[in-house]
């Protein structure tokens, strides 16, 4: 089993995966998803929503807008999110931190890595991978809950985050022509890797009871044997 076979079997499920904000074409700006990655963490995207919508009444579209706005302020505005204090906290720095760094925002989508997002307070795996795929269009998986709870419900248990994201990319890469067939449009790699998250997503929201998925999902994932 890999993930190309997993990719066929939930794109056959007729899922409402499309709608995502955050694919590629859909509405956020790149600066929204910056910031949205940070907004996301422990609450709902319908409240990461009315902050980014927040945002964007006051007139805050980019990294200088963050700069003439008080900490205090941006809590105000991303307040729907949930733990304003600390978010804003950390988009101020992320944004600080960007501004020393790179020359613009265009240089850091082209320049940024992986080790120097890590380093950010704030910044776990999910998130620094969030920014290179969503943002810097770079082929890389992310890996959230729901990919682990579909994990465990194909008998997969990954001691580590890298270990969990290299399963889920195993045989994309190479059947890449294939799911674009299958997708009917032509899709880069970062591309495929955001469609199956968003379907990964859809389809533990659907069968899942509680914090495990049930038995009719448990079913379909056994047919791919």
């Amino acid at each position: 089993m890999n993930a190309y076979e997993i990719f066929k079997l939930l794109l056959s499920l007729d899922l409402d995966f499309k709608s995502f904000a955050w694919l590629e074409g859909n509405e956020l700006s790149e600066f929204e998803i910056l910031l949205s990655v940070i907004l996301t963490q422990n609450t709902k995207w319908n409240n990461v929503l009315k902050a980014l919508e927040n945002l964007k009444k006051a007139g805050i579209n980019a990294l200088d807008d963050l700069e003439r706005i008080s900490k205090d302020e941006l809590c105000l505005l991303i307040k729907p999110s949930g733990f304003y204090n600390t978010k804003a906290k950390r988009i101020k720095d992320l944004s600080a931190f960007i501004k020393a760094d790179f020359k613009d925002f265009q240089d850091f989508r082209d320049r940024v890595d992986r080790a120097y997002l890590l380093k950010i307070k704030g910044l776990g795996f999910e998130s620094a991978d969030s920014i290179l795929n969503y943002l810097c269009k770079r082929e890389i998986l992310v890996v959230d809950a729901y990919t682990n709870r579909l994990a465990k419900a194909l008998g997969y248990e990954f001691e580590r985050y890298d270990e969990c994201r290299e399963f889920f990319q195993s045989g994309i890469e190479k059947n890449q022509e294939k799911l674009c067939k299958l997708l009917g449009k032509n899709c880069e790699l970062y591309e495929l890797y955001q469609i199956f998250h968003a379907l990964i997503i859809e389809f533990v929201k659907r069968y899942s009871r509680g914090k495990k998925i049930a038995d009719e999902g448990i079913a379909l994932l056994k047919s791919l044997g």
